[in-house]
């Protein structure tokens, strides 16, 4: 059975798209609040502990962990591989590493060609490593990466830090890892997986408890570069995943007899709607009104289930577990302090959740929608890279850098200053895609 899914695909190409564009607009006061992350709103852009709510930005993430937890049932149709896994861990931690330190910022404080030299041989070690097939290449890209960490001059006092990682992909590295082990062992027992989340609740809930254990095993410690304990809360995105892609896997099964209808593509709209309303209500606190119409919108999404679609099966599980989960993120809202990413509350994981199996559905309608963004999916580790060892060295190198960092006069300015990164970044791991060269760990 094919181990790829476009609609799937193109939830990781979203992802990538507006993550890259959320943080590539410019900062400052000139974009409203909403275009960057609840807690950190413009103009200062710090972080404030007790503001609640989230924006399209904080819906990035939660979208990555659902797509690597739906990844896992689709790769792993036989047997675990854990020489495999492993492999692909050590390779991951190893790019978030890596990575972090060859980013062209790194480097602004030399003068001359050293900066794009720098960043641009950075790329130059991923995409040996990680773009091709041949160990000797690798090895090659390996070497130079290791001189590059032990010799390059950072803006850190000069040197390597092994706690200097990008934390993004080294969630994803032991999301992966973990993910993969609990499916396996959970393969042929599914309620184990729901039976994780309830000690996982405990853990998450009282680690802000002074003197318990919980908060004593949060404590930075000696291998925190590598794994911390606070990544496993990102388990309550990554199990209801796992879930969609085993439901994925049995597409074939559930879906004879099932058709595509103009009122079934009325549905996907509906979803989408909810998830765009959602995010606009918790943002602006309109909780009252947000969960009757969420609820009134939920009970039109599965009667129409219940009453025309009932012979698709797959779309009964994502759909219901949409709704199950949306309604227990606005249940949980008022739990501590209201929906938050940072730190993130129970209600933010259920809320993303549900709004991950809504966009899971949706996308499957709009063949426009997958083919557009399912080709950056497929390619997410080169996307990612793009713009902060490549792009933005090239665009500097050409000359352009002043012209491009002075677009953050007007919101005009601020969004073209996205878009000129976004783009190009899309297109060419589009491309990439197209002439089958991907970024594999």
């Amino acid at each position: 059975m094919d181990s790829r899914n476009k609609a799937l695909d193109a939830i990781r190409g979203y992802a990538i798209v507006t993550m890259i564009f959320s943080g590539s607009i410019a900062y400052g006061g000139v974009l409203p609040a909403y275009m960057y992350h609840a807690q950190s709103p413009p103009p200062k852009h710090e972080w404030v502990e007790n503001l609640p709510g989230i924006t399209w930005v904080d819906l990035v993430f939660p979208l990555f962990l659902f797509a690597m937890g739906a990844a896992i049932p689709l790769s792993m149709q036989k047997e675990m591989d854990w020489k495999k896994q492993l492999k692909r861990y050590v390779l991951l931690v190893f790019f978030a590493i890596f990575f972090e330190h060859s980013k062209y910022n790194n480097f602004s404080h030399l003068d001359s060609l050293a900066p794009y030299l720098i960043a641009l041989t950075g790329f130059l070690c991923l995409f040996l490593i990680m773009g091709t097939k041949k160990v000797m290449y690798q090895w090659i890209g390996m070497g130079l990466a290791f001189i590059l960490m032990l010799f390059a001059p950072f803006d850190n006092q000069g040197h390597f830090e092994l706690h200097r990682s990008d934390i993004i992909i080294l969630v994803l590295a032991n999301m992966g890892l973990i993910g993969a082990a609990l499916y396996h062992y959970t393969r042929e027992h599914h309620v184990y997986r729901l039976l994780l989340l309830v000690p996982l609740f405990g853990l998450i809930t009282g680690r802000f408890l002074d003197e318990s254990w919980n908060q004593y095993i949060y404590e930075p410690y000696f291998a925190d570069w590598l794994i911390e304990f606070n990544f496993l809360k990102y388990l309550f995105l990554v199990i209801p995943g796992i879930y969609a892609g085993e439901w994925l896997l049995k597409k074939s099964d559930w879906n004879q007899g099932a058709t595509r209808s103009i009122s079934k593509t009325g549905m996907a709209l509906l979803c989408l709607s909810l998830v765009v309303w959602n995010i606009i209500a918790l943002y602006n606190r309109w909780l009252m009104m947000n969960l009757f119409i969420s609820l009134a919108a939920m009970a039109i999404i599965l009667i129409w289930q219940n009453r025309f679609n009932k012979q698709n099966l797959l779309d009964q599980r994502l759909l219901w577990a949409a709704c199950y989960l949306l309604i227990c993120g606005l249940f949980f809202e008022a739990f501590e302090g209201g929906i938050k990413k940072d730190d993130a509350t129970l209600s933010y994981f259920f809320v993303t959740g549900g709004m991950a199996f809504f966009l899971l559905f949706a996308f499957d309608q709009f063949n426009l929608l997958k083919n557009l963004l399912a080709p950056v999916g497929q390619n997410p580790l080169l996307a990612y890279a793009l713009p902060g060892i490549f792009l933005l060295p090239l665009i500097d190198l050409c000359g352009l850098g002043p012209w491009y960092d002075g677009l953050d006069q007007t919101a005009f300015q601020g969004i073209l200053h996205g878009l000129l990164i976004v783009l190009p970044t899309a297109l060419l791991a589009a491309l990439a895609t197209k002439y089958r060269i991907f970024w594999k760990s």
